[in-house]
């Protein structure tokens, strides 16, 4: 197999007691994607892979790495044993608690191939990530062409990686945090339904929450994002279930937990779904007083709104939207108790479910790697 790119916009390195690709590295801080493939990594140095460490999670790092000494087939102890501590040392520097939570790692055992990138900027060349080949006489080609980038992310990476094998079998750390903050914003959005309709009263008579009658205060918004966001957070359920499929095997007993679990979360949803289509919310959320009183004066109260007697026309139509307010404040009252309660439910079922998947062990190393 054979892939080819043509590209004008690129530039020849040659370079000798220096790192050719150092420009790919200055833009290490501003990258929002790395991408490493090379055939070795430094044994004894740490500053290229504490280059990745550092760049913080909001980028992607991407390591497609072969381990020198690592054979398919081993002649004696002595080799098997060389091998075995260059695979602890490369498992130990390209862990994702080492690269970070968004790093990505591959190890491709007929890799001899060398890139060095970022999003804006691309190494070709014979010098591996490694300290050690600035030492060495290397040559490379360094290009910021968008669609050689783009190419090599599209046609190379996704190429190289599926014949490559992963350094994790399976790693949840990242769906973990992912439901974690799924859950923060279920207990967001419930704390801010709760406040929307509620207030702290704060006298030398005490603290307490009591409910507002006097305004129309819930709003639509806050209802539509009750839903969305406990259906988010469904989806993120879903994949909790998937991971601990995988990583009981499948067991029964197991899976079976897990997914009351999920058919209960999903339980609370759809009611939670159906108390926001409720008539009393609904009136309620869209309920506009302001509005209301402008509509009054125009229709009922027309004819005697003159400049004399505006005022007391507005203060009878503000009134009036008063009452109307107290009449869907108390209809409302046990419907927003409900909606209130069934997503306090789903945050202390949801939160069982993520304490189920932290007490797991979470990240496999594949067995594939170490051979020896």
């Amino acid at each position: 197999m054979k892939k080819e790119f043509l590209t004008a916009n690129t530039k020849f390195v040659y370079s000798k007691n220096e790192l050719g690709y150092q420009e790919v590295l200055d833009n290490f801080e501003k990258a929002s994607e790395i991408t490493i493939i090379t055939y070795n990594i430094s044994e004894k140095k740490n500053a290229l892979v504490d280059a990745l460490r550092k760049v913080g999670e909001h980028c992607i790092i991407n390591v497609i790495t072969n381990i020198p000494s690592r054979w398919e087939t081993y002649y004696g102890d002595t080799f098997r044993n060389k091998a075995r501590k260059k695979i602890n040392l490369y498992l130990s520097k390209l862990s994702s608690d080492s690269l970070g939570i968004n790093s990505k790692v591959f190890f491709d055992f007929s890799n001899h191939g060398k890139i060095v990138m970022t999003d804006c900027i691309v190494y070709v060349g014979s010098a591996n990530y490694s300290e050690e080949s600035a030492n060495n006489t290397e040559f490379g080609f360094i290009s910021r062409d968008k669609d050689f980038i783009d190419y090599i992310n599209s046609e190379v990476l996704p190429d190289v990686q599926a014949s490559a094998i992963p350094y994790y079998e399976y790693d949840y750390t990242a769906l973990l945090l992912e439901a974690s903050v799924a859950l923060s914003a279920v207990y967001n959005i419930k704390n801010e339904l709760y406040e929307e309709v509620y207030r702290l009263h704060d006298d030398v008579d005490g603290e307490w929450y009591y409910y507002v009658e006097h305004e129309a205060t819930l709003t639509v918004a806050t209802l539509d994002k009750v839903v969305q966001i406990v259906y988010e957070a469904c989806k993120v359920a879903s994949d909790i279930y998937d991971a601990i499929d995988i990583i009981t095997n499948g067991d029964e007993d197991e899976t079976i937990a897990v997914n009351d679990v999920y058919e209960e979360l999903l339980n609370l949803y759809s009611k939670i779904e159906k108390i926001r289509t409720y008539d009393t919310l609904i009136e309620l959320s869209e309920f506009d007083s302001e509005e209301y009183i402008n509509q009054q004066l125009q229709e009922e109260y027309a004819m005697e709104a003159y400049e004399d007697n505006l005022e007391k026309c507005i203060e009878c139509a503000s009134d009036e939207a008063m009452s109307v307010v107290w009449d869907l404040t108390q209809a409302a009252k046990e419907d927003i108790d409900e909606l209130i309660v069934e997503v306090k439910k789903f945050c202390e079922i949801y939160s069982s479910l993520i304490e189920n998947l932290r007490a797991r062990k979470i990240k496999k190393v594949c067995p594939k790697i170490d051979n020896t």
